[in-house]
């Protein structure tokens, strides 16, 4: 390497030249450029930017990735390229927009802000790191590292995506933490390797706890269940890490900070970690104690209900069985009454045969016996036996009549019975009642229709449509005339019509008459069980069905079907 240099020597002009032999410097030189030929094969290698620099700010190694993060061009960058004109490309560039270089204003040469620059305008003397940002959003994680021998070295890490992930877990960590907050719900996790149990803050302000009052233990969250629940929830927790379950569903009691009950439902779920074993539970406790209470409201309510409704069945089957005591005083009566007329014939008969007997007999012991006398006793006699012999006898008629009926509807008992004679039977039983009221009757009935069944069910039947035409059908004073049409339905049923020319039912009291309790004649001695009987015994008792035909002023009939043959009444289990 030859230098000179002009200059004046003794007035005059002289010129000093330098002649070195720089061959062992080119030759380390040359060694150092084929090394970094080597290391920036390696350096290329590297998803980092690395540039280095010696003492004198001038770029001694770099690889691909640089100029790509810092927006160079691959030409730009040789070898010692000043750190200066680095920074001012950088600078001019567009990879990071206007201010891509800090300010000389930047203190003792340090970095630049985060987000700021990649390279300041003077290097760090020490040790730094920040953040960039480039103009399309790519965030560069920049660190200046100073090497023993005055150089130092500039990397670029892209963290683009370790940025935005860890953005996307504190936006969802927040997402969570709000969503947590806004839950109606308390949730819990307990870590079943560590131990760890944590209740959020909503939890706590169920049982009326601040956040200053919150003690995230076992031993807290098992004092605050009642002692009674305590096992279940230690045999739910149990059957969850030993993988009985793999999620559940109960209701907890828990006291509240005021000494109250606050039922929980709780709900858990089994969380695997990546090895496949259990490591969390996680669940979550919802306030259900309103529900709670609603439905111990509603069981209480239900069973005051089915306790009134038993009350009733009682009262009711109490009524009916008064209505059928009622029946039969009735019949009691109409028999007593059908009874006395031939009784009291008899008894005038016996009286007058008494009579005559005994003044016969004085005549005969005194002697003054006349045949013509004795011919009008035997007269007399025959006459009177006969008439007693017929009275007694209809009295007789009349007693089978009202026992079997009594014993009918007393005993509900089977039997096969002729349904004309049946029927002629409850007529003459209820004979008083229908005289009294000036009613005719007219029955319509095959003769030997056989019926197995219960004749007490058919009385009753009988009775009450008599009785409720007697007292509903007709108007004070007014007589009408009460038909009974009976015939065969094909081989297995038999139609019973009972119908009377009254005043009628209107047509929206239809769907009420067969209802218990209702009546139109509260006042004049019904007790709306009539009808209500009627429809029982037809339904249940005689596995018939019954309905009702009426218009105001145009009567009632009502149509009675059941089987000739009742069913086998199955004994209940």
């Amino acid at each position: 390497m030859v230098s000179a240099r002009r200059f004046r020597f003794r007035g005059e002009e002289a010129m000093l030249a330098c002649i070195s032999d720089i061959s062992a410097r080119k030759r380390t030189e040359q060694a150092l450029e084929a090394q970094w030929d080597q290391t920036r094969a390696v350096l290329n290698g590297l998803g980092q930017g690395v540039m280095a620099f010696d003492r004198g700010l001038r770029l001694v190694a770099w690889n691909g990735r640089a100029g790509e993060l810092l927006g160079l061009e691959p030409e730009f960058l040789t070898y010692h390229t000043s750190y200066a004109a680095i920074a001012g490309r950088v600078g001019q560039g567009l990879a990071f927009g206007p201010g891509g270089v800090c300010p000389d204003t930047v203190p003792d040469g340090g970095p630049p802000a985060a987000l700021g620059a990649p390279l300041p305008i003077r290097p760090a003397p020490d040790e730094r790191s920040w953040e960039c940002t480039r103009s399309d959003g790519q965030v560069l994680e920049c660190l200046i590292r100073p090497l023993p021998d005055g150089g130092f070295v500039v990397t670029y890490t892209d963290v683009t995506e370790r940025r935005n992930a860890e953005r996307e877990i504190i936006a969802s960590r927040e997402l969570f933490e709000l969503a947590i907050r806004a839950a109606r719900e308390g949730i819990w996790q307990w870590d079943v390797r560590t131990g760890e149990l944590w209740l959020s803050p909503y939890w706590w302000g169920m049982l009326g706890y601040g956040e200053d009052e919150m003690v995230n233990t076992a031993a807290r969250w098992t004092e605050l269940i009642l002692p009674e629940d305590r096992e279940l929830s230690a045999r739910m927790a149990r059957d969850l890490i030993n993988g009985a379950m793999g999620e559940c569903q109960f209701i907890l009691r828990f006291r509240h900070k005021r000494g109250t009950v606050v039922h929980m439902l709780s709900r858990a779920i089994r969380v695997l970690g990546p090895d496949g074993e259990l490591f969390r539970i996680v669940g979550s406790h919802t306030d259900v104690s309103e529900r709670v209470r609603a439905e111990e409201r509603a069981h209480a309510a239900r069973e005051e209900a089915e306790r009134a409704l038993r009350d009733l069945k009682e009262a009711q089957a109490h009524l009916i069985q008064s209505e059928k005591m009622a029946a039969l005083g009735s019949l009691v009566a109409g028999v007593a009454h059908e009874i006395n007329t031939p009784i009291g014939i008899a008894l005038t008969g016996a009286s007058l045969m008494a009579e005559r007997t005994r003044l016969i007999r004085r005549d005969f012991e005194a002697g003054t016996l006349r045949r013509p006398d004795f011919a009008d006793f035997l007269d007399m006699a025959g006459e009177a036996a006969h008439l007693m012999l017929l009275n007694i006898d209809r009295a007789a008629q009349l007693i089978q009549s009202f026992k079997q009926i009594a014993v009918d509807q007393a005993s509900e008992e089977r039997r096969v019975f002729d349904l004309r004679d049946y029927i002629d039977e409850v007529l003459r039983s209820l004979g008083v009642r229908i005289k009294r009221a000036a009613h005719g009757v007219d029955v319509d009935c095959p003769a030997d229709l056989l019926i197995d069944g219960y004749p007490g069910a058919l009385s009753q039947v009988l009775t009450n449509l008599v009785m409720n035409s007697i007292i509903h059908g007709y108007a004070p004073g007014q007589h009408g005339t009460l038909r009974v049409a009976v015939r065969s339905v094909g081989a297995d049923e038999v139609e019973l019509v009972y119908a009377d020319d009254g005043r009628g039912i209107p047509p929206d009291l239809h769907g009420k008459v067969f209802e218990p309790f209702f009546t139109t004649s509260r006042g004049a001695g019904g007790s709306g069980l009539g009808l209500n009987i009627v429809y029982n015994i037809a339904t249940r008792k005689l596995k018939g069905r019954i309905t009702l035909d009426s218009a105001p002023g145009c009567g009632t009939t009502f149509t009675l079907r059941f089987p000739r043959v009742a069913p086998v009444e199955r004994a209940p289990a």
